[in-house]
């Protein structure tokens, strides 16, 4: 009788070894309810280290496995810096409780990050709706204008390493738009595919080359692509930048082959200059330069300003925008807002044809002769836009223009107006 029971309490302790085993070994196992680890895991919530169910709370009586109790404990870990003496005593004691589970976690983790693609993807979707958007000038240089029309467009960024010194650049781009008579755009394209390579030549030289876009001064005015320049540029230097390329333009502009340079400098902690080349080797319509100016006046007020001159056309026509600016969205601040107002000139064969600005004054817009508004009449006004985060990603944009005029003739043009919603993911 004896042997039999102490066979059997010897059989019971071994097999609760093997059960304390187990649940040690198997991080799916549930930890119990009110496990101390589950008020632990409450303080460290509420002294803000880690999250709670969504309300900031752990609740003893709603069970989680050791492994996504680990999960959180890594999570402390991680900001453990940030805390108190106590609480700190506190993530190491679960630290402890769960040193199993965590090293696991950080070898399965190890492994994610070295097999996982190198791709980054990320995007943005804009609706709009525009007013006066067919909006043209009739071959007797009088405005028309249409109802208003809705727009719509979406961008898929692709971010890729190729290796430590190689990185690559893709975007897709779907839209729909018809404004000002710009009807001709395409539906969907790839804008941008371009390779950068830092330092290739050993002299502090970054190479891109490609389909890639490409900004010329503080407005953006002149050109601000999106994308679909194809060719090749450099880039260096840490206080005077200065990018300097070979590309077709053809594929957003009137310009076709060119090479140009572009250079920023700040002159002080308020101040940013910058200066510009463009010359266009093939039918020599573009032989462009210009200087742009960025001037923080205070915390709140900031001055933009740039002067562009072809002097490839007759009377050497010029660009000028001056813009100020108070404040600014930013898409990661919830409430944060901007507004600008600012007055630009298009002298007749200044232009381009691509602009990143708000005001759309493209050459798709034609004459009735065939001929291009900003070629043979140029456009002149003042415009103002008010911008606000509605949450984080989101943000709305409100765009007025008026007193536009053709600088030759001094036609007066319609009021234009423009509302748009941006999200970004």
């Amino acid at each position: 009788m004896k042997k039999t029971f102490v066979v059997t309490l010897a059989a019971l302790f071994v097999l609760s070894i093997a059960g304390t085993a187990f649940a040690a070994a198997n991080p799916f196992v549930d930890v119990p309810a009110k496990h101390w680890s589950y008020d632990a895991v409450a303080k460290l919530a509420k002294a803000g280290i880690v999250d709670g169910y969504g309300d900031g709370t752990f609740r003893g009586d709603k069970t989680m496995t050791r492994y996504e109790m680990a999960q959180i404990v890594a999570k402390a870990m991680a900001k453990s810096d940030k805390a108190d003496a106590e609480t700190k005593a506190l993530v190491d004691k679960l630290a402890v409780e769960f040193a199993a589970e965590l090293n696991n976690l950080g070898v399965r983790v190890a492994k994610l990050e070295k097999n996982q693609s190198s791709i980054k993807i990320t995007g943005d979707a804009r609706i709009r709706w525009v007013g006066n958007g067919s909006d043209y000038v009739k071959q007797d240089a009088t405005w028309a204008s249409d109802n208003g029309v809705w727009g719509e467009r979406f961008r898929i960024n692709m971010n890729a390493q190729v290796n430590e010194n190689t990185s690559f650049y893709g975007r897709v781009i779907a839209m729909d738009h018809n404004e000002m008579g710009t009807t001709t755009k395409e539906n969907l394209y790839i804008s941008d595919a371009a390779f950068t390579t830092k330092n290739p030549f050993g002299l502090g030289v970054d190479a891109t080359v490609g389909r890639f876009s490409q900004k010329f001064g503080q407005t953006g005015y002149w050109m601000d692509s999106t994308g679909r320049i194809d060719g090749a540029k450099v880039s260096f230097g840490k206080v005077l930048k200065v990018t300097a390329g070979f590309a077709n333009f053809d594929a957003n502009t009137d310009m076709n082959d060119a090479a140009f340079v572009e250079a920023t400098y700040p002159v002080s902690k308020a101040v940013t200059v910058s200066g510009m080349y463009v010359k266009e080797t093939g039918n020599d319509n573009f032989d462009v330069y210009g200087g742009g100016v960025k001037a923080k006046l205070n915390k709140d007020f900031t001055f933009l300003g740039d002067y562009v001159v072809n002097t490839a056309q007759d009377g050497d026509p010029a660009m000028y925008v001056g813009r100020l600016a108070y404040k600014g969205a930013d898409k990661n601040k919830p409430q944060s807002w901007g507004f600008h107002v600012e007055y630009r000139k298009f002298e007749p064969g200044v232009y381009a044809g691509e602009t990143g600005a708000m005001i759309p004054v493209g050459t798709a817009v034609k004459t009735n002769d065939g001929k291009t508004v900003l070629g043979d009449l140029g456009v002149k006004g003042f415009a103002a836009q008010y911008s606000v985060t509605l949450a984080k990603n989101i943000v709305f944009d409100a765009i007025y223009a008026w007193d536009d005029k053709t600088v030759v003739g001094d036609v007066k043009k319609g009021d234009f107006s423009r509302l748009q919603i941006n999200y970004f993911f």
